[in-house]
């Protein structure tokens, strides 16, 4: 019997880490009955914060297969589908209301996904920065401009 490989796309585990993270599961969504967002919305948004990451602070050359931490990775991403989806909402947003009865509204959680994204953004921003940093530190016991450093651990 033949062994018949399957291809493995890299960002595929880190699309299924990062539906894991924000708990998009269809059965833990109710009133969706599905995920929120699609595992190209997920790769998308893994592409996004890469190339966010790159530009802040000093230019790097980041990539999802070599960015130097998984759960960084993720917060920009997050954020990103969150900034997404607080648009998607407000385009879309609806109030019914029937009489004396309490008003019922559509999609009208935009301000809340916006403020997850920004929780989320200043976050990676914080991350991305000390990363960058630290970077670029010199390594204990290396030579620098300075002359022999040696740094505490």
């Amino acid at each position: 019997m033949a062994v018949v490989a399957t291809p493995v796309n890299a960002t595929s585990s880190l699309a299924g880490d990062l539906r894991f993270f924000m708990r998009d599961y269809f059965d833990m969504n109710p009133l969706h009955d599905d995920v929120e967002f699609s595992d190209e919305e997920l790769n998308v948004a893994i592409d996004q914060a890469v190339k966010h990451a790159n530009v802040i602070g000093r230019p790097t050359n980041y990539t999802s297969s070599n960015f130097p931490n998984d759960y960084v990775l993720k917060l920009g991403a997050v954020s990103h589908l969150f900034k997404s989806e607080a648009m998607r909402q407000l385009r879309n947003q609806a109030q019914f209301q029937d009489g004396n009865i309490q008003g019922v509204g559509m999609d009208e959680k935009s301000g809340n996904y916006i403020q997850l994204s920004q929780m989320m953004q200043q976050e990676f921003t914080q991350h991305v920065n000390n990363i960058k940093v630290t970077s670029n530190l010199p390594i204990r016991g290396s030579r620098s401009p300075l002359g022999r450093r040696f740094f505490r651990p």
